[in-house]
């Protein structure tokens, strides 16, 4: 996406949810936005596209660019996001990225934590929300309060987590490829015993965001692997030693020089539980996390983590809300996944 590419749909989407454009109102034509912004048709064109995959507007041949109403039942101009703040602080800005997008719009935004969502009647949330962007804290926990508000057809959105089989759209990072890029990362740097560290029991269901980390963090790993490792072994022994003693412990008899940590929290962790036992890192164990989070940067040594765009991930969920509020009796099985990238940092060395 070029950077004018960006700024005309910028522009237009903003004005099209501000409100101030009513329903099938006609957008100016390829050329005029390209004589408009000082761009090529082809560029003009890019950007009326993605405001048509973000179902914002529709496009007639021959006739142009209309704007597209959003249904609202409730008559509520407020969209909810349900996000469990006792741990926000380890999910990420997606707030952020939410509240921008509808900046200079009449939508408000209300955040609110799971518990006390799930104390809502579902008729209050119709009247009172025009659509929920939904953080679960697991799914086995929040998958009653999915059900109902899918069954009462209310726009929703899940961020971080999908469900197979349910059509309810999803906003993810790229997990699978994270996780590669993770593994593939030390790989370059000589280690060849690298194990995945999660807080997570993922092999008890093998879904979720954990789970394909781990799915990535194997693709990546199988060319490379010594003969004798057991990654999914390796993953389960780390998890069931509850102390750090215990935990290095194994790393040692097994010879890991390499870990690849479900998120960046649980890496910041370890990191400090092994330095309380003197060990020296990265020299004796390269770390990668993934998110990162502020602290990542800051700690000592700063670690290298698999970084997520939250802000154009919760951009992405208002996108794909305010289409399910453009067509509520259609079917949205989308699941968009926002890609990742590598931050390489001090926690990650050449093994010696």
């Amino acid at each position: 996406m070029t950077a004018k590419y960006r700024e005309i749909y910028q522009v237009l989407r903003r004005e099209i949810l501000s409100g101030r454009m009513a329903p099938d109102t006609p957008l100016p034509s390829e050329n005029a936005l390209a004589v408009r912004y000082g761009v090529s048709r082809i560029t003009s064109k890019r950007a009326l596209n993605e405001l048509a995959n973000a179902d914002l507007i529709y496009r007639l041949q021959g006739r142009g660019s209309f704007v597209k109403g959003h249904h609202n039942p409730s008559r509520s101009h407020r969209i909810l996001l349900v996000i469990p703040f006792a741990d926000s602080h380890g999910i990420g800005n997606y707030e952020q990225g939410i509240s921008n997008a509808l900046a200079a719009t009449d939508w408000a935004l209300l955040s609110m934590p799971n518990d006390q969502f799930a104390r809502l009647p579902i008729d209050r949330i119709r009247e009172e929300y025009a659509g929920v962007i939904y953080y679960p804290t697991a799914l086995n926990e929040d998958m009653r309060e999915l059900i109902n508000l899918y069954l009462a057809k209310i726009p929703i959105v899940l961020m971080d987590k999908t469900i197979p089989g349910i059509e309810i759209p999803s906003v993810t990072a790229d997990n699978e490829s994270g996780g590669q890029l993770a593994v593939n990362h030390l790989l370059e740097l000589g280690h060849r015993r690298i194990a995945f560290l999660a807080r997570t029991p993922f092999w008890e269901t093998f879904t979720g965001t954990v789970s394909a980390r781990f799915f990535g963090y194997l693709n990546g790993y199988r060319d490379e692997a010594e003969s004798d490792v057991d990654p999914l072994g390796w993953a389960q022994a780390l998890t069931n030693r509850a102390t750090p003693v215990e935990r290095a412990a194994f790393l040692q008899a097994e010879k890991i020089t390499g870990l690849v940590v479900e998120n960046d929290l649980e890496a910041l962790n370890l990191m400090q539980q092994l330095h309380h036992l003197h060990w020296q890192l990265p020299a004796d164990l390269s770390v990668v996390g993934f998110d990162d989070l502020p602290a990542a940067a800051l700690a000592r040594p700063a670690l290298t983590t698999v970084r997520q765009d939250f802000v154009h991930s919760g951009e992405q969920a208002v996108n794909t809300l305010l289409a399910q509020m453009n067509n509520p009796s259609s079917r949205l099985p989308v699941h968009r996944r926002i890609p990742v990238e590598l931050v390489t940092r001090q926690s990650t060395v050449s093994k010696k």
